[in-house]
């Protein structure tokens, strides 16, 4: 027995000895891991140190779990660095979330059980936060494993362990806080599913943990036991934090009915949890109503908060009322929470009590406190309440609700109770509560310091900067508008009592300054009013004659006053003008007032210092608003505006752009007036300037020649009526409401101005000395002022760079006495602007332009110097004036117009971009006239040619695709036939000669003289590097090309498209820039596909040109010709096309359809 004792004591010390050869094996193990770890997070080691150790920390993750288990649990003991136990917690998280399903379900139980004992001996104070989230994050992962089972042990744990005391409920309520935000993260993911059934289970205990904390936490104050306080009250601001989490996805009718609803209510009275609290009932005012069957709990849930809000908020608004001294910056933080949520509840919850009247008024009672408290904060919180409310009560309920930038709250329409809720609201926002709106947002216009004498100061001071304060300006007009249209007689009598009560109290001689911020401010708020109740529709306010009549009186008797009144600093002058512009709206109905405020805008006018500009053309821009607003009634007034404007204008009280703006004004004003009324209206101002204009004298001596036009340029006063004369005709023409004539169109009502097109248009004699300039000839004997007056302006040198210029304000143009070049140069652009769209405009009124002008007179006004002009200025040409003629030419004056102009300019543009271009490829420089005297850098200078060349051939290319407009090619012939053609039937081919008066391509390509430089141009454009812009504007012209030459009998052209045109598509497929853009591909694919299939049993070109690329072989195109034969789909057979012209060029042409 004896013998057999000892053996066994052996055999216990052996297995004691093995156990402990194993438990050093680990710890040597985990010594040698902890190493590892510490040398990748320290910065000084080495870059081979480190990625051997991130290496051997790799394996380590890959190996056995067990041992990867045991390893990382025995690394997160308190003896390791906290590096060491920080990774080995992530190691844990790891081997959890992605090697779950390689351990058994013992193991599984025993990484749980390890993880909650983990998660216990870090529940200390003494241990460090970043050890605490990672060992939750494991629990964490562990419950997101799916198995049901497990879950529910899992959760008894996480119960059992809260309840060891505050430090391990704060911890458990971490973790299931992290759980929320992953469901409401991924509410579909089935891995959540168990978290959705324990709901009820997790809100029971989150409601008692948080009653047990908080009522712990107060007792601990009272015992003045600061560190246990502490605990509780964390423990409290973690339950508070995941009950917040959960709100935003649970039910809303489960958080009332597990009493965390009440459990909140009851905190926000609490100085510590408050916020926390407030953050609560923000997230369910926040929750969008269900539109399915659970509807009807979410109104029954918000029916229970709703009181609770309105009960806390009525005491706080109460508080902050009684005691205003005595609360600090801190309470009035809370009140301004309370308020956004106050406001949140509005957005989503008035439609859940739709039924409770007393509630939703009491509810606005409250808002409308908040909004009119002396606490900026809290003001402009209940702004956004009110503004998205009364949009909408008031607005359309068909029309989509526009989102509002910045704005807190929007109405929620989901109500089925929408047309009945709306009319219940606007019965409850009454007389007192619109007027108290009104008056708030009165007293808000302004900043105080901009506030005239006298008014109360007592509210805060607005917290925004001048742009944000602008916005919040806006939405307190907004606000005043609509409750205008709610309460219209309201509204009207406080703007119009407010704004005579301004008025009144302007005192001139005690600083008038004062009172411009507050006048402006109140000339928009009325403006806002008038637009609302007066603009678009005959009736306003509602249909109800005793509000018109009321209304009416108001308006007139406002009128009356701000006609009476005399300001004379300019200041005051301004604001006066702004407020006769807000009462425009109103003078439709009062037209016996409009000759008395033609007459006050005047005086404003002419009282106003030049220094004033803005303010004097916005008095201008005034005139044309009345006009419009009144009119027929305006028409009697129609002699002495125009007598007026050219006395005015005879004395130099007028600054250009001001005169400009009046006769556009006057000829907007006649077209009330019938057709013989313009005509009658329309010599009323025009006579005045004709007899000056026609002069032949002057015109001889300054724009005849140019050694005349340097006279001009040496005449300042003379330049300035050249130009202004001009404007005038633009807005002559400009102004009147004419429709546009339709092409083709047997009889037209003759413009009011045609009859006068014969002597206004001396400003192609202008064009034509001006172009002269560019002459080597003319140029060499000009005046150095005038050379330097024809380069580049700095402006169009910025523009060309890529450079946005602010566009100079029409008519502003100001010269010197002495004709520097400076003032040459503005002139210049004025004159060119100006000029061509007077004749623009000219082209564009009917067929008189092309009946009583000179065509020959025009084409050598405008091209006699076209080989000398410089890129920009024919690129100007062809898009302000040439692109307009043709589009306007009638049919049976193509030849005697078109032709004529089209032929030197067209010409003159193949020849020199052919040669730039060459150029510019080979050498890099294009040597554009523009930039001849450039003196800017080497660097820059191939860069504007460049741009200037590619502007010039996007010109040409867009005059082409608008010359091939189906409304000018009426007579082109479609392709329905294009089949029989393609198998021989000649029969079939039309007359190109038959087509020129119906289609304008087949009329150009007639003409040779056009034809030439317009076919070379297509083939050349081909072959440049802009080739995105121009062959997408070009295609439609090409299409129109090879139509013509499918379907008509002009072999000319069936040879250039079969053969050339083929030909340099396709070596347009080699340039890269093309080959970047899918589209430029498809459309050159297109083209070529058409050639091809339709003309090459006719020509054998299209198939020699494919023959004539090395890589394609005669056996290929065969295949290719088989193959389109088999398929009549379009789309294959480009497809094919495609893949033919691929192995031509040897370049893939692979794009998106």
């Amino acid at each position: 027995m004896s013998e057999s004792l000892v053996k066994g004591k052996d055999m216990v010390e052996a297995d004691h000895n093995h156990d402990l050869d194993i438990e050093s094996e680990t710890k040597t193990l985990a010594s040698n891991v902890a190493r590892q770890i510490l040398l990748i997070s320290r910065s000084e080691s080495s870059a081979d140190a480190y990625k051997a150790a991130v290496t051997y920390l790799e394996s380590i993750k890959a190996g056995e779990v067990g041992v990867l288990s045991e390893l990382s649990f025995l690394l997160v003991e308190k003896e390791w660095p906290l590096e060491v136990r920080l990774y080995a917690s992530k190691m844990l998280q790891d081997l959890v979330r992605l090697r779950w399903d390689e351990m058994s379900p013992t193991e599984h139980m025993d990484i749980s059980g390890a993880s909650f004992e983990l998660m216990s001996e870090v529940a200390n104070p003494c241990e460090e936060c970043a050890m605490k989230s990672e060992t939750v994050a494991l629990v964490a992962e562990i419950f997101e494993r799916d198995d049901p089972k497990m879950w529910q042990e899992l959760f008894l744990s996480l119960v059992s362990l809260s309840s060891r005391g505050p430090l391990q409920a704060e911890l458990t309520l971490w973790v299931v806080e992290r759980l929320s935000e992953h469901h409401s993260k991924e509410l579909e993911d089935k891995k959540h599913r168990h978290l959705l059934q324990r709901l009820p289970d997790i809100l029971v205990w989150l409601h008692d943990l948080l009653e047990e904390h908080f009522g712990a936490a107060r007792n601990a104050e009272g015992r003045q036991k600061v560190e246990l306080e502490n605990q509780h009250s964390a423990a409290v601001v973690a339950c508070l934090n995941a009950i917040n989490s959960f709100t935003e996805w649970a039910p809303v009718l489960d958080l009332v009915e597990y009493r965390i609803v009440d459990q909140c209510k009851s905190l926000l009275s609490t100085t510590d949890f408050c916020h926390l609290a407030c953050m609560f009932f923000k997230v369910i005012c926040s929750r969008k109503r269900p539109t399915d069957a659970s509807g009807a709990e979410f109104d029954s849930a918000i029916s229970h908060v709703f009181p609770i809000l309105t009960s806390f908020s009525g005491e706080l608004l109460c508080r902050l009322k009684s005691s205003s001294g005595d609360i600090n910056g801190s309470e009035y933080d809370f009140a301004e929470r309370i308020c956004k949520i106050m406001v949140s509840l509005g957005s989503t919850g008035l439609q859940c009590i739709f039924t409770d009247n007393s509630a939703i008024a009491l509810y606005l009672k409250q808002m409308l406190g908040f909004f009119q408290h002396y606490k900026f904060g809290l003001h402009v919180e209940s702004l956004f309440f009110w503004l998205a409310l009364m949009e909408y009560l008031i607005s359309d309920p068909m029309a989509p609700k526009p989102s509002r930038k910045g704005s807190t709250s929007e109405i929620d329409n989901s109500s089925g109770h929408l047309d009945d809720g709306r009319r219940m609201l606007l019965r409850l926002i009454d007389d007192d509560i619109a007027s108290t709106i009104l008056d708030v947002s009165f007293q808000r216009l302004n900043k105080n310091e901009e506030a005239p004498p006298g008014t109360n100061l007592s509210l805060e001071p607005s917290k925004y900067k001048d742009v944000e304060f602008c916005k919040y300006q806006q939405r307190l007009f907004g606000l005043i508008k609509l409750i205008s249209s709610h309460k219209p007689i309201i509204a009207s009598t406080k703007v119009s009592s407010t704004t005579i009560m301004l008025i009144k109290n302007i005192s001139v001689p005690s600083a008038p300054l004062q009172y411009a911020a507050a006048m402006k401010s109140q000339s928009t708020a009325l403006e806002s009013i008038l637009r609302r109740l007066f603009c678009g529709s005959n009736e306003f306010a509602g249909g109800n004659s005793e509000v018109h009549s009321q209304l009416h009186v108001i308006y007139e008797d406002l009128l009356q006053e701000l006609l009476y009144v005399k300001w004379t600093e300019p200041v005051l002058i301004q604001a006066h003008g702004d407020y006769l512009n807000a009462m425009i709206p109103f003078l439709k109905y009062l037209p016996d007032a409009v000759g008395s405020v033609i007459d006050k805008l005047f005086a404003l006018l002419t009282s106003l210092p030049p220094t004033f500009k803005a303010a004097r053309l916005n008095i201008c821009s005034s005139l044309m608003r009345v006009a419009k607003a009144a009119d027929k009634s305006f028409i009697p007034h129609l002699k002495g505006l125009a007598d007026r404007m050219t006395r005015l204008q005879r004395e130099g009280t007028l600054l250009p752009g001001e005169h400009s703006s009046l006769v556009e004004a006057f000829f907007a004003m006649t077209s009330a007036s019938g057709a013989q009324g313009q005509q009658d209206s329309s010599t009323l101002l025009i006579e005045q300037v004709r007899q000056q204009w026609t002069e032949a004298e002057w015109q001889k001596e300054y724009i005849s020649s140019p050694s005349g036009f340097v006279r001009l340029c040496s005449n300042p006063p003379l330049m300035r009526f050249v130009v202004n004369t001009v404007m005038v005709f633009e807005n002559a023409l400009k102004g009147y409401r004419f429709k546009k004539r339709k092409l083709n169109r047997i009889s037209e009502m003759n413009h009011p101005l045609a009859c006068h097109l014969s002597w206004i248009l001396p400003p192609l004699k202008v064009f034509r000395v001006i172009n002269s300039l560019s002459s080597p000839a003319v140029y060499q004997t000009l005046p150095p002022n005038l050379k330097a007056a024809m380069k580049i302006l700095q402006v169009e040198l910025q523009s060309l760079q890529g450079f946005r210029n602010r566009k100079p304000a029409k008519g502003l143009f100001t010269y010197s006495s002495e004709g520097s070049s400076s003032d040459i140069q503005k002139w210049l652009k004025a004159f060119r602007d100006s000029g061509y769209r007077v004749l623009q405009l000219s082209v564009t009124i009917g067929d008189t332009f092309y009946t009583s002008i000179d065509a020959n007179y025009v084409a050598v006004a405008l091209t006699e110097n076209i080989w000398w002009m410089e890129f920009r200025h024919i690129k100007q040409l062809i898009n302000a004036l040439v692109i307009y003629l043709v589009k306007s030419c009638p049919a049976d004056k193509w030849e005697s117009w078109l032709e004529m102009l089209l032929s030197p300019l067209l010409t003159h543009c193949q020849r020199a971009l052919s040669s730039s271009w060459t150029s510019f490829l080979r050498d890099g420089r294009a040597n554009v006239p523009d930039l001849l005297s450039f003196e800017g850098g080497k660097n820059i200078k191939p860069k504007l040619e460049e741009k200037l060349i590619i502007g010039l051939t996007r010109a040409v290319a867009d005059l082409l695709s608008k010359m091939s407009a189906p409304e000018l090619n009426t007579g082109l012939p479609d392709l329905n036939h294009s089949d029989r053609l393609v198998h021989g039937e000649m029969s079939l081919l039309k007359d190109f000669d038959a087509l020129r008066s119906s289609c304008l391509v087949s009329f150009l390509l007639s003409c040779r003289n056009l034809a030439q430089p317009v076919l070379q141009f297509c083939l050349q454009a081909c072959t440049w590097t802009d080739g995105v812009i121009t062959i997408t504007s070009l295609r439609s012209f090409l299409i129109s090309v090879i139509h013509l030459a499918i379907m008509t009998n002009n072999g000319e052209l069936g040879e250039y498209v079969s053969k050339d045109l083929f030909y340099a598509l396709i070596m347009s497929l080699t340039i890269g820039e093309n080959l970047k853009n899918s589209s430029v591909i498809s459309i050159l694919v297109g083209l070529c596909h058409e050639i091809f299939v339709h003309l090459s049993e006719r020509h054998q070109a299209p198939r020699q040109v494919l023959l004539s690329f090395p890589r394609l072989s005669l056996d290929d195109l065969h295949a290719y010709e088989k193959a389109l034969a088999e398929t009549s789909e379009t789309k294959r057979q480009k497809q094919l096309t495609r893949s033919l012209l691929s192995l031509a060029i040897g370049i893939s042409l692979e794009y998106t359809n």
